[in-house]
């Protein structure tokens, strides 16, 4: 680069480090705050705080590495994915001492009946961002090399990254999808990126999981854990207070939770309306149901396909929470004709999703869109699940969100 350049870049890091600065000091007062975190409102601002910041970190890391040095970053990342995974499989994670005490390359191989010069090849990768290098081919474990260790978090990587998924290979040939297809967003289950990278004919991304049992395990325990990580989510909506109005009897049905799986998120709609009277359904597959082991208290179970009308009639609420962006819109509108059905004029129906914003969508919401989208479902606007709600017989009442997240709730109530 020649002076001039330098001197540019210089400055956008100067800049670039002044707002990382400002924004630590934002999320250390706000995480300080004796008051924040005890209510939604308190976990939003911290929230909220920590994606400022960690943006600013992203503004500089772009500024010292500039736009050639970005672009070569691509081809780094996917290096990188790529030793993890086969380290993984290797068993570099679980041969190391978790206690952070090192081992040699050495003892590793011969621990691991595997080639030397492979497995330090391999580390080369590995190493700065997640073991550390202690010596002369001698590794250790660090915070985040120990987190592959975790069950939910090491079947997430295996569920997106290891054999089975290969949603490296799919996201990789989405332009050539898009040119064999046309350059429109993908609107069934039978024909999207998914599909067409594993040269699927007449199968769903849930057929294909379905079909590899160790795959299937990992997909089943990844999205059971990424539901428990925003559980939180669902006091968004306040059950509590808004079921008091209706003055419920011991008969009265007050919540149907349609798709809520082993019911992480019933338990706590429950814990929400606390001892107000009346009845808590957890719908799903017959299949889902019989695996249920956790005792639920009062909570009902009942085997239900959400594809067929729903059979409790009048419930003063069907929730149904992170099932309608895995559809396209069609199928979601069939959905929720199939709860629409069920429902009378006192009726509400829930939806728990992303609603996102019209602009400034966050990384996490838009890389979740982008996988939604490789096998025919999305996330959705407000305005998006306005036109879906309407066509299944629905108006949308109000809208219910937090900050710090894009995560909310969708009220509507019969036409």
């Amino acid at each position: 680069m020649d002076k001039e350049t330098i001197t540019r870049q210089l400055a956008a890091i100067t800049q670039a480090l002044e707002d990382v600065t400002k924004e630590l000091k934002v999320y250390s007062s706000v995480v300080q705050d004796g008051t924040v975190g005890k209510n939604l409102e308190g976990l939003g601002r911290i929230s909220e705080s920590y994606e400022d910041l960690v943006a600013s970190v992203r503004s500089l890391n772009r500024a010292a590495r500039g736009p050639v040095d970005l672009l070569l970053s691509q081809v780094e990342h996917i290096a990188f994915i790529g030793a993890v995974r086969a380290l993984l499989e290797m068993g570099i994670f679980d041969a190391l001492p978790p206690d952070g005490s090192s081992l040699s390359a050495d003892v590793l191989a011969e621990k691991l009946k595997v080639e030397k010069d492979l497995l330090i090849r391999l580390m080369r990768v590995a190493t700065p961002e997640l073991f550390a290098e202690v010596g002369r081919h001698t590794y250790a474990h660090t915070p985040y090399s120990l987190i592959y260790l975790a069950p939910p978090l090491r079947s997430m990587f295996k569920f997106m990254l290891g054999a089975g998924a290969e949603y490296p290979t799919v996201f990789t040939q989405l332009s050539e999808f898009f040119k064999a297809e046309g350059w429109k967003s993908p609107n069934s289950a039978t024909n999207n990126p998914y599909t067409f990278a594993h040269h699927l004919s007449g199968m769903t991304m849930f057929d294909h999981a379905k079909a590899n049992p160790e795959y299937f395990s990992n997909f089943n325990m990844a999205l059971s854990s990424q539901g428990i990580a925003i559980l939180f989510v669902v006091g968004i909506f306040p059950f509590r207070e808004e079921l008091s109005k209706l003055e419920p009897k011991d008969d009265t049905v007050l919540v149907v939770d349609v798709g809520g799986g082993l019911g992480h998120a019933t338990k706590q709609i429950k814990e929400l309306i606390g001892d107000l009277k009346g009845r808590v359904i957890l719908q799903d597959r017959p299949i889902v149901i019989e695996d249920i082991k956790e005792d639920l208290g009062e909570i009902e179970k009942m085997g239900h396909d959400f594809f067929t009308p729903n059979p409790v009639k009048g419930a003063l609420t069907y929730y149904i929470r992170r099932c309608l962006h895995d559809w396209n819109d069609e199928t979601c509108i069939e959905i929720l004709k199939n709860i629409a059905c069920s429902m009378t004029a006192e009726s509400r129906l829930l939806i728990a999703e992303c609603v996102l914003p019209e602009q400034r969508v966050n990384v996490d919401a838009s890389w979740l869109d982008l996988i939604m989208m490789t096998f025919g479902g999305r996330e959705r606007t407000e305005e998006q699940w306005r036109q879906i709600v309407d066509a299944a017989g629905l108006r949308l009442e109000k809208t219910y969100s937090m900050s710090g997240t894009h995560y909310g709730v969708v009220e509507a109530y019969l036409k």
